[in-house]
């Protein structure tokens, strides 16, 4: 079986947790998880999060859209 490498920019420094790992263990829907995962490597993975915290607010707009859609 291949293993996959898991980006540094998505392990915790401290206590080295898997951004996947915590988005699982809170059972996360998709839109909230993926905001979390960006959220979570915004000051890592660019030289600015500002790319991050935009994608992660866009994803966060979406589960609004879609709560606010089945309350209708």
């Amino acid at each position: 079986m291949k293993t996959n490498k898991i980006p540094e920019y998505y392990i915790g420094k401290k206590y080295k947790y898997e951004a996947r790992k915590i988005i699982e263990d809170y059972e996360l829907n998709y839109n909230v998880g993926t905001a979390v995962s960006y959220l979570l490597r915004s000051d890592r993975k660019h030289e600015s999060p500002i790319q991050d915290i935009r994608k992660a607010i866009n994803h966060l707009h979406f589960e609004l859209d879609k709560i606010i859609e089945q309350n209708k």
